[in-house]
């Protein structure tokens, strides 16, 4: 969850790269002492981009070297940490983010101007690796939490979250396509624009034991279907059980309880599957 005490080791995962090179010196939120979800570039934040057109001639961030940059500054949301720090890099962050965009065009320009702005401060993360999941085949991320949950359970635990008894990640990152079977589907770009809307119904959602139902899955436009091991369907389980319904919920709040939609015409029916309309 999203806190400030990461004490707990039943829900904190922490990689043993870091347990290894970088173990940390405290477990909570302080000055000087920020959190962060690990994110898989390593050093890449100082590798790809030349500093000396981003920083000061006498920056601390350019005395960072590959290995300490890759196990305290490759950090990503959620961002943690007390209001004087955040505060501190928020002013380097959005002063050295078009300086390298202007040195790296491409998708983590931001996110390498924070990691660039933490290093100037020298206010090195502890990253942990199981606020956030993403890539269902990636290491660093939160999926051994939701492994635990047994494939019998996971869509109830995904659309009602029982913190105490299975422990999960604070953040889906949804930046990838997840599915199970033909006609299960999440891809952000494939949401219909018009989802919330009061004519446009709300999204199908997928029945509790969905990921004993399917061991292949078949998003649209592939051709083949790919099978899945058991522990790849609960993890795509997952996040569909969990993606549908907060959608639906979200509409459902800007429909009816924000009066968007006048008494009697908003469409709750939850009937459109994504990537069939």
């Amino acid at each position: 969850p999203i806190t400030g005490n990461f004490e707990n080791r039943q829900e904190t995962i922490i990689g043993k790269r870091k347990q290894d090179h970088a173990p940390f010196d405290t477990f909570k939120v302080e000055h000087g002492k920020p959190f962060a979800q690990t994110y898989g570039f390593g050093a890449q934040w100082s590798k790809n981009v030349n500093l000396n057109n981003v920083v000061d001639p006498d920056s601390p961030a350019k005395l960072v070297e590959r290995l300490e940059g890759g196990l305290w500054y490759p950090a990503g949301p959620p961002y943690l940490a007390t209001v004087r720090d955040m505060y501190q890099i928020s002013q380097k962050w959005t002063e050295y983010v078009p300086k390298v965009y202007d040195e790296y065009p491409h998708l983590l320009a931001e996110m390498f101007a924070y990691c660039t702005a933490a290093a100037h401060l020298q206010l090195k993360h502890k990253l942990v690796d199981s606020l956030m999941i993403s890539n269902n085949g990636a290491g660093g991320e939160g999926w051994p939490l939701i492994d635990k949950i047994p494939a019998d359970e996971v869509c109830d635990i995904a659309t009602n979250p029982h913190q105490s008894k299975y422990p999960l990640p604070a953040v889906v990152h949804f930046c990838q396509r997840y599915a199970l079977g033909d006609d299960w589907f999440f891809g952000k770009r494939k949401v219909p624009k018009d989802i919330f809307t009061c004519e446009k119904p709300l999204l199908a959602e997928p029945p509790s034991n969905l990921a004993l139902l399917y061991d292949y899955k078949k998003p649209p436009g592939q051709k083949d279907k790919k099978s899945l091991s058991p522990i790849e369907t609960v993890r795509e389980a997952f996040v569909l059980c969990a993606l549908l319904n907060l959608t639906n919920e979200a509409a459902t709040f800007y429909k009816q309880s924000a009066h968007f939609c006048p008494a009697g015409t908003a469409n709750l029916d939850k009937t459109l599957r994504i990537g069939s309309y």
